[in-house]
């Protein structure tokens, strides 16, 4: 099952965004805060800070070439909004670790099939500090399944559990990562979802991209999951200790499928 072609909830429609609402992740405080769709210290460490007069271009489904003069500026945040509070003072220490883990992750030269040490990202704390990387996603995934329903899409993955996850500080039993090597796009892919067949369980998938790194985030639904030695979990055996880096390298693929497909034709 898709939801719709592709699920982007890039613009809410205007009845939606001037209803009061409530923070989607404490389900108490009023809805006041933009959460960035990709967080502010990674488009400043990579793109750098964009002016009016020399800004970069903003690219989605709807459409391209967008000036942003500013890294605050409101296309580079969800439309739909959570609370300050949760924005700030309760996810912080997920954005905090996160932005370690970007940093170091950027700053190596990593290969697919890489086995990269928690310890050599966040010393002594990996464990909770991995935790916490985990916690981040769940925001930004939440955040993108607010989005979607606010656009008409009824998905069938419960954003309550996502808040229970955030508010607790657990992880969410259902939600898996992939760190990996990538090839130069920045921003973030639709959230994809289907069900798979025969079974029916329900499977979504959305990138993180991150110039020469990316996080797949995906959401498998109890039942449905496959251990994979590159898909990373809190609970999984390694999950203190290390995890895999993935190939998220699909122009260089693209291009070597073109080559390939060049050679068989001449050979023809």
């Amino acid at each position: 099952m898709d939801a719709g072609p592709e699920t982007n909830a890039a613009i809410v429609p205007p009845a939606a965004a001037a209803t009061e609402a409530l923070c989607w992740i404490c389900k108490t405080n009023k809805a006041d805060s933009g959460e960035h769709k990709t967080k502010r210290s990674d488009l400043l460490a990579v793109l750098g800070k964009p002016t009016q007069e020399k800004p970069f271009f903003y690219h989605d489904v709807d459409k391209p070439n967008r000036p942003v003069g500013s890294l605050d500026a409101k296309i580079l945040k969800s439309p739909v909004r959570i609370c300050a509070h949760c924005n700030n003072a309760r996810t912080q220490p997920h954005d905090r670790a996160w932005e370690t883990m970007s940093d170091r992750l950027r700053s190596r030269r990593l290969a697919v099939g890489q086995w990269v040490r928690c310890n050599s990202v966040f010393g002594h704390y990996r464990k909770h500090e991995m935790l916490n990387v985990h916690l981040f996603f769940l925001k930004l995934f939440g955040c993108m399944l607010a989005e979607a329903k606010a656009n008409g899409y009824d998905l069938p993955i419960d954003i309550d559990s996502f808040s229970r996850a955030i508010m607790s500080g657990r992880p969410h039993d259902e939600v898996h990562l992939q760190f990996g090597k990538h090839d130069g796009v920045i921003g973030r892919s639709n959230l994809h979802v289907s069900k798979t067949d025969p079974g029916g369980s329900v499977i979504g998938a959305w990138l993180y991209e991150l110039d020469t790194i990316a996080v797949s985030v995906l959401y498998v639904q109890a039942g449905g999951f496959q251990h994979r030695r590159d898909i990373w979990h809190p609970h999984s055996r390694t999950s203190s200790k290390r995890f895999q880096i993935a190939d998220f390298m699909y122009s260089k693929r693209d291009e070597a499928d073109l080559t390939g497909a060049g050679e068989a034709a001449g050979a023809q």
